[in-house]
């Protein structure tokens, strides 16, 4: 057998050829990224990489990357051609039978093209190629970002710890459902969604005949998206601290498997707040709480009996080896969800339950055999599905006998991110997305419900607000509470835009105050 030796001649064509590969890996998962998920950023990113994905569900992402696989293979291949001197020989071969059936003169052969071209050619295509992908995430603007600093925080902050809250004489329950992705998209163009039938009739029922906050002058809208928000654990962190959950890539409160040691120290949330005011409080997914950190973010904020995909199957709610989509379906969520909240009402102590849907994930969400299929599109079916699902559970509770002292407030964690799924929708070339809300049986009415440009930051005084909190100075973290008349942060600052500018940037309090042990008051 005749010595395979790795001369450089050989070390150069085998870094031509990886030098493509990736270049065609890039050039695939941009184009990916850019079709289906264009409006995701690297905070999301960085932030599960660094805080773990325990209990993340990686079928989505396996599923991405053998669908790719062949594109990438297609754009290797035609990316590799001009450094392939048998294909320069093969099509000038062509070339002259062609010049030959046309009775002109043959060309003389070209010279192989040399090495160091190659690599050049490989190289720029390289360079590139992972420039479009970095531009796809905002890298560039997020690296520009971090090299500014805000005064924000200095300047609007208000820390819900100092802050003078008066509860009521008797308090209220509270009933908080996290709606996976819910936006206000999907709803019907007469209301102010995009869909020519609303794919969520109920939902925007409810939101209708109840409080809802709206961005327009009439019609169904909500919060647009702040940064550090877009993911379900910033969602949850905003709607519960009124902060932005952002990565501090330059701390030091991570042990060395890069996890959240502390999950927000210094922020002061509603789950706080409610058990300082002796609330029983719990929280039921149906997917593992470890992912993302919701499961510290819960138990470091208020105590939270945690009722997750775990809890379901050591509990005997579920059988050992059950596991569809995240953990368990919606339609299980809401009995447990009914059952529990049975039980708290049992107790004399005022109760706090939360919960987080998951059926309506992307990509294309989780269809159970129970739902109808009215529409051609499945993730349509699934909005449509989650929609009927989360009105019954309402429809229940405001059949109970502690409704009469129990406050019901909806919201969507964060805008979907298949982004190709809600630009199929989008007819009007201006349309705003927004989160969408609603606020059932709350203890005041509001001001002001429309024309108002809010983030989910405003939720957490609202929150307490429909809960006849008062709250002094109608302001908490960065959230204003919109039940009152006065402009919200996003207001003051003169748009979205320039809000996320400021959030954007790195800040020396939210740092050391609120993601820093060093911020912790006991």
């Amino acid at each position: 057998m005749r010595e395979f030796k790795l001369t450089k001649s050989r070390l150069a064509r085998l870094a031509v050829a990886m030098l493509l590969l990736l270049a065609a890996v890039f050039l695939t998962a941009n184009q990916y990224k850019s079709t289906h998920f264009k409006d995701s950023q690297i905070d999301e990113i960085i932030f599960y990489f660094t805080n773990g994905l325990a209990g993340g569900k990686s079928d989505n992402l396996w599923e991405a990357v053998f669908k790719n696989i062949p594109l990438a293979l297609l754009a290797f291949t035609v990316m590799s051609l001009p450094v392939i001197d048998k294909a320069w020989s093969y099509s000038h071969r062509l070339a002259n039978r062609l010049r030959n059936r046309l009775k002109k003169p043959e060309k003389p052969a070209r010279r192989a093209i040399r090495l160091r071209y190659k690599f050049a050619y490989a190289l720029v295509a390289f360079v590139l190629s992972f420039t479009l992908l970095l531009q796809s995430f905002g890298v560039p603007a997020y690296a520009y970002a971090l090299m500014q600093s805000t005064k924000l925080y200095e300047e609007y902050y208000v820390n819900p710890k100092t802050a003078k809250l008066t509860f009521p004489a008797k308090k209220r329950n509270l009933i908080y459902i996290f709606m996976e992705s819910m936006e206000n998209t999907i709803a019907s163009k007469n209301n102010g969604g995009q869909s020519e039938k609303s794919i969520i009739p109920e939902l925007e029922e409810l939101a209708l005949d109840n409080t809802s906050f709206s961005n327009k002058s009439s019609g169904l809208g909500g919060a647009m998206s702040a940064n550090g928000t877009a993911f379900t654990v910033g969602g949850m962190a905003a709607q519960s601290a009124g902060v932005p959950l952002k990565e501090n890539i330059f701390g030091q409160d991570h042990n060395s498997m890069g996890m959240l040691n502390n999950f927000l120290p210094g922020a002061y949330t509603l789950g706080d707040i409610l058990k300082q005011q002796g609330y029983n409080q719990t929280f039921i997914m149906g997917s593992e709480a470890s992912f993302g950190g919701r499961d510290k973010l819960l138990t470091q904020h208020g105590s939270y009996d945690i009722q997750d995909y775990n809890y379901a199957k050591q509990h005997g709610q579920i059988a050992e080896d059950y596991k569809v989509w995240w953990g368990y379906e919606d339609k299980k969520l809401f009995q447990f969800a009914r059952e529990e909240a049975s039980r708290l009402a049992s107790s004399d102590k005022p109760f706090n339950l939360q919960l987080l849907t998951a059926d309506t994930h992307f990509t294309d969400g989780y269809l159970d055999e129970t739902c109808a299929k009215t529409f051609a599109n499945q993730y349509d079916n699934v909005h449509a599905c989650s929609s009927k699902q989360v009105a019954e559970f309402v429809k229940w509770v405001q059949s109970q006998p502690f409704y009469e002292n129990t406050t019901i407030v909806m919201s969507g964690d964060h805008l979907g991110m298949q982004t190709s799924y809600y630009d199929e929708k989008i007819s009007e070339p201006n349309y705003q997305r927004t989160i969408y809300n609603a606020f059932i049986n709350p203890a005041t009415a509001a001001e002001k419900t429309h024309n108002r440009l809010m983030t989910t930051f405003d939720m957490y005084p609202s929150t307490l607000a429909a809960l006849g909190v008062k709250i002094d100075g109608e302001r908490l973290g960065l959230g204003t509470n919109l039940f009152a008349n006065k402009q919200t942060l996003t207001e003051q600052l003169g748009g979205i835009d320039q809000l996320n500018s400021e959030l954007s940037k790195r800040s020396n309090y939210y740092e050391k105050k609120i993601f820093s042990k060093s911020g912790h008051q006991n």
